[in-house]
């Protein structure tokens, strides 16, 4: 397989270099971006690693940020300059590191300590995260969304201005590129500190320097190169400038109703009934406001559609030549065309999702078909007793049993009162057994039965 050499920056803006053995470009290029590196440069090489006689090769295995499995080598003095390069530099949890020749027993051992090494340093970092998990505000939670926005943010504009790079490398002069590269090193050492404004400006800064190198180029490459190196820069800085914050009004509202369940804490055992009560109204209407993420993905590709429509529409008015307004013209087109597919997958989408959720519907009984199940099963038992209650008494004051005495509270037979509750008891019971027996869906049986019961409990006060 060929060799690609590589120039990336890590997660701490600290560039590395190297090669890495691939099947292709790709390949390479998605194994450097899976380990979290920001891709500076890649070409394919026939230069052979350069191997230091003085150095051991140490095999390894190990887990990246993405959870998934990497077996390597590499070379170094010791196991432990090794296992702290893979930990610090490319941000391994390695599960094991043994030596190029070790014995089966020997990489036995290793994984054993590497699994036993994972175990501990998971631990920590749980009891790390719960320790400082109360100390959290919801102003520092918003604070932290919007940061890890903006460094997303500058995550993507790297990686795409390195695609651009390369598509004008062979025309680019030393001192361009020196200046282009001066600017993405900046980037790349401060991308990870707190000074979000001095970040931005700085990758600001980066693509202003590309849309003026592109005018400098314009001589050098084709139309259709200057063409797709202007809008997508400009793209990138509409992207990058973008404010972090909702889009809309059902987004505002999204974002205020997980404030208001982040710092009300409705996951808790203790939380108060009414706060449980509030949030599961508010969860409701937060379930309404969502956008499915199909539907927003199609969404952004529209809006990115419509920016490209637009930027396409000022690079016409503003070119005079009549070659360059022709290829504009087609290239709005194509990009009208997708946008039209767009618009097409969009509606798609949205029936399907509708057909789905209308397929896979599980129906949620309502919280008063719950209350009324056990509003029927105590009726019932309430009546048992009730009835029982009148007939006994009853047949100890019909029947002699040599009683002199009989307590008062067994004439309630002749208690108006008593009659009353026992019928409408049973009016109650009758239509709430009838409501969950044979009508749990049916809004008519709703409207029917409430009235009945209602006139029923009339008819009972007046006649008795």
């Amino acid at each position: 397989m060929p060799n690609y050499k590589y120039i990336v920056g890590n997660n701490e803006g600290k560039k590395l270099s190297g090669t890495v053995e691939a099947e292709n470009e790709l390949t390479a290029r998605t194994e450097l971006n899976n380990l979290g590196f920001s891709i500076l440069s890649l070409h394919e090489t026939d230069e052979k690693p350069k191997t230091d006689t003085t150095l051991k090769k140490f095999i390894f295995e190990a887990i990246d940020k993405n959870s998934k499995i990497i077996t390597g080598t590499i070379p170094s003095k010791s196991e432990e300059t090794a296992l702290n390069k893979l930990q610090t530099e490319y941000t391994l949890n390695v599960t094991a590191i043994w030596t190029e020749n070790a014995t089966e027993m020997e990489i036995e051992e290793a994984r054993r300590k590497g699994s036993s090494r994972l175990q501990q340093f998971l631990a920590e970092k749980q009891k790390i995260q719960k320790s400082q998990q109360p100390e959290i505000k919801t102003d520092n939670l918003e604070e932290q969304k919007k940061e890890e926005a903006i460094k997303a943010k500058i995550e993507y504009t790297l990686q795409e201005v390195t695609k651009i790079l390369q598509t004008i490398d062979k025309d680019l002069d030393a001192v361009s590129r020196a200046e282009i590269n001066k600017k993405i090193d900046k980037l790349l050492r401060i991308k990870h500190s707190s000074n979000m404004d001095y970040i931005l400006t700085s990758a600001e800064e980066l693509l202003k320097s590309l849309i003026d190198l592109g005018y400098s180029l314009k001589e050098k490459i084709s139309q259709e190169k200057h063409m797709e190196l202007e809008i997508k820069t400009k793209e990138l800085l509409s992207n990058l400038t973008r404010s972090t914050g909702p889009k809309s009004l059902a987004e505002d509202v999204i974002t205020k109703i997980e404030k208001w369940q982040t710092s009300h804490a409705v996951a808790e055992e203790n939380t108060p009934i009414i706060v449980k009560a509030v949030n599961n109204v508010l969860s409701s209407i937060k379930k309404f406001l969502e956008t499915p993420p199909e539907i927003s993905s199609i969404k952004d590709q529209i809006a990115s559609y419509n920016k490209q429509l637009w930027e396409l529409a000022k690079l016409y008015f503003k070119e005079p030549a009549k070659e360059y307004k022709e290829k504009v013209i087609s290239s709005i087109k194509t990009v009208w065309t997708e946008r039209k597919k767009a618009k097409e997958n969009l509606v798609l989408t949205k029936k399907m999702l509708k057909e789905k959720k209308k397929t896979n519907q599980i129906y949620e009984e309502p919280l008063i078909l719950s209350f009324l199940e056990e509003l029927t099963t105590f009726t019932g038992w309430l009546l048992l007793f009730y009835i029982a209650y009148y007939f006994t008494s009853l047949y100890l004051n019909t029947k002699n049993f040599g009683i002199e005495h009989i307590p008062q509270g067994f004439t309630v037979y002749d208690s108006r009162i008593f009659k009353y509750v026992v019928v409408i008891i049973f009016l109650l019971h009758c239509s709430a057994s009838i409501k969950t027996n044979f009508f749990r869906k049916s809004v008519l049986a709703d409207i029917i039965l409430l009235p009945v019961f209602l006139l029923g409990t009339i008819i009972t006060l007046l006649n008795f």
